[in-house]
């Protein structure tokens, strides 16, 4: 063993004994000795003697002491096994002591992955002070195998590049830098590194694509007016790769921005110079990622991420890149899911942040500090839009995180039924999938929704579906698992995000979805005269806490509240919950499903009366997420209400799948987890759809 101390530890004498912090954590060795013992030590902790030549002059009780302080700090991470070097040239070693110390201070065998990075060849093209200050870079840190490819013609480049060159030279070291001319060679290199301002972007493109395809290892850069951007690296089968990123920062963006960016990338653009300050900078943080890639000492900031840099400013923020359903570079290869789903509201809660960037995130960020969180606590989440941001508020009793988190779930909902995975289609005609001994469920089994006249050999996308309860699999039209989606352009399915749910785990999201879809199934038979909505009297309401707190916010705020429980989802429980002003003007409304009656009572009078609230201090219609039938007047069912009820008893999956099962029905089960909610491991998504075997009269 050879111990050495990291840098970035001090200690200091303290009273009982000696104090040691490092960069994560601190702790105390106590001994009145301990601090002189240190001292003593530290200068022979460099990683150039063995603990037996550090002891082999001591005698046993001082051998004794120096095992147990190293242990001590091996234990701590306050020190490493700094292990045998793999051998490396004498001037080479010299000239590059600090990147190799650099690598000695975060990762094993500093001299074997500095010669890796000093072996490879890197090509790099693009043009301007950013290629220049990577190429520079590069050098300067020990890459010497340089093979350019500037836009502007390579005389400036080498003229600029000739004393870094000349230092080398001095120092015994020889460096190889050409400008072969034409596309680069991709298969003779390690590593390409790209800088590419709007004129470029096609060319970065296709590079993307290569690289992702077949390596190598691409750095992109890539620059406009307003702001820089260099990442995410690009490795042959890994995900997210540079399209994923377009597609993320294309979407945060004003939608004229995002419309310029496709426009350049598709047709070309003019060129769009940067300070010189600004281009250095990106060159200089281009080659360090390169480095760090190379050496694999530390992981690269644009592994799975893009450095945003601000001309004007000169401020630079890191922000992660998930993988983009909708990519058509990527979306083929796997994602691994952190394992086990969450255990907790907060697990949850941490592990959806990662959704949430600025520029680069699923979504952009939380605008709720400045609402009113009282009486009800309000979660407001700013997300991409076709036409620009939109914004999804949810309510909590209690927290404003237990509002953020059903945020979250209204808001993976809807991303999923718009970019649910496209590969898991298959695209065929009913006839034919039965030919091939699949089960195609026909059109009109499905609750609810119309056919098209040629359902049976129409070649549509179908998706695949499990039979809860069961094992069964059966294939299910696209276009009624994802009604809010392109697969449903022709309008056959109802537009609806009925039966779609997120939850952290599966089971959470079975559960909320089978209940979602059943309410809204007692909705369309309460309308059609087929089921009973019948009035919850106040006083029902009041009888649980929480719901009373609720109720009596309504009254604060001038608004009359009428609950209806949908017998159409029994065993499970529906509630229907309206909030007009007295005279009936502007009503809100608001449907929950449920297995706890008074739960479900509770959601769906939470939800109407927050967006009275929301009315009464923003005098805004709150969007809490797409609707699940659009233009009701819930007057059309207030005429059919029936006597009031008790609110019956509890119930459970497992019964609701029973009862479904006595009336000929069965739940199918579409998963819609996009790629990029999967990676976060923080929920999961899908569709439950009540099949029956003929439908109802309409």
């Amino acid at each position: 063993m050879r111990p050495k101390l990291r840098h970035d530890v001090v200690f200091l004498d303290a009273p009982a004994g000696a104090y040691l912090r490092g960069p994560d954590n601190a702790f105390l060795i106590k001994g009145r000795s301990a601090f002189r013992w240190l001292t003593s030590l530290s200068p022979y902790l460099t990683g150039e003697h063995t603990l037996a030549q550090l002891t082999a002059a001591l005698d046993p009780g001082q051998r004794r002491t120096v095992l147990t302080l190293v242990q001590a700090l091996l234990a701590r991470g306050f020190a490493k096994d700094a292990g045998d070097r793999s051998p490396l040239p004498e001037p080479l070693a010299r000239r590059f002591a600090a990147q190799i110390e650099f690598i000695d201070h975060v990762a094993d065998d500093p001299t074997g992955r500095f010669a890796r990075f000093h072996a490879a060849r890197v090509a790099l093209c693009g043009g301007g002070p950013a290629l220049l200050a990577a190429a520079s870079g590069l050098l300067r840190n020990g890459c010497v195998q340089l093979d350019l490819y500037p836009d502007d013609g390579p005389a400036g480049y080498a003229e600029a590049l000739r004393p870094e060159l000349a230092e080398l030279d001095a120092d015994g070291l020889v460096a190889q830098v050409r400008f072969p001319g034409g596309p680069p060679e991709l298969s003779t290199v390690d590593a390409v590194l790209c800088c590419a301002g709007p004129d470029g972007l096609a060319r970065l493109a296709e590079l993307a694509r290569a690289a992702h395809r077949d390596g190598p290892l691409l750095v992109p850069v890539t620059w406009d007016g307003d702001r820089a951007v260099v990442g995410p690296t690009v490795a042959a089968g890994r995900t997210p790769c540079w399209h994923c990123a377009q597609l993320r920062l294309a979407a945060a963006a004003d939608p004229a921005v995002a419309a310029e960016f496709w426009r350049h990338l598709a047709l070309g653009g003019p060129p769009a110079a940067l300070p010189e300050v600004t281009a250095r900078m990106l060159g200089n943080a281009a080659a360090f990622e390169l480095f760090r890639a190379l050496t694999g000492a530390v992981a690269p900031d644009t592994a799975g991420g893009v450095l945003l840099l601000d001309p004007a400013t000169l401020e630079s923020t890191r922000e992660r890149v998930l993988p983009h359903p909708a990519c058509p570079v990527c979306r083929e290869v796997a994602v691994t899911e952190p394992a086990p789903p969450p255990a907790s509201d907060d697990e949850t809660y941490q592990r959806a942040e990662a959704l949430v960037t600025p520029n680069a995130g699923v979504f952009t960020r939380f605008v709720d500090d400045p609402l009113e969180q009282a009486p009800l606590k309000t979660a407001r989440l700013r997300l991409p839009g076709r036409r620009g941001p939109r914004e999804v508020t949810a309510f909590d009793v209690h927290t404003v995180m237990g509002a953020r988190l059903a945020a979250y779930r209204a808001a993976v909902r809807d991303h999923a039924a718009r970019h649910a995975d496209p590969a898991a289609a298959v695209t065929a005609s009913a006839a034919e999938l039965r030919e091939r001994g699949e089960h195609p469920v026909p059109w009109r089994e499905l609750v609810p929704t119309a056919a098209p006249p040629d359902a049976d050999t129409r070649r549509v996308p179908w998706l695949p579906a499990t039979v809860l309860g069961g094992a069964d699999r059966v294939l299910v039209p696209a276009a009624v698992a994802l009604p809010t989606s392109a697969y449903n352009a022709d309008g056959w399915a109802e537009p609806t995000v009925a039966g779609a749910a997120a939850g952290g785990s599966p089971d959470e999201m079975i559960d909320r979805a089978l209940a979602d879809a059943l309410a809204y199934h007692a909705l369309l038979a309460a309308l059609r005269g087929r089921a009973e909505a019948r009035p919850v009297g106040e006083e029902a309401l009041v009888a649980d806490d929480d719901t009373a707190f609720v109720v009596k916010a309504a009254h604060r705020f001038g608004r009359r509240l009428s609950v209806y429980a949908l017998t159409g989802a029994e065993p499970a429980h529906a509630v229907l919950a309206v909030a007009a002003s007295p005279g009936g003007d502007d009503p809100d409304w608001a449907l929950a499903g449920g297995y706890d009656p008074v739960a479900t009572r509770l959601a769906a009078v939470r939800d109407v009366v927050g967006r009275a609230q929301v009315r009464h201090f923003e005098d805004a219609v709150a969007d809490l997420g797409d609707p699940v039938l659009r233009d009701l007047d819930p007057a059309a069912l207030a005429a059919t209400a029936g006597p009031a009820v008790p609110a019956g008893a509890a119930t459970d999956r497992a019964a609701v799948l029973a009862a479904l099962a006595r009336r000929g029905m069965s739940a199918l089960l579409v998963e819609t987890t996009t790629r990029d909610v999967r990676a976060t491991g923080a929920f999961r998504s899908g569709v439950v759809l009540l099949r029956r075997p003929a439908p109802a009269a309409d």
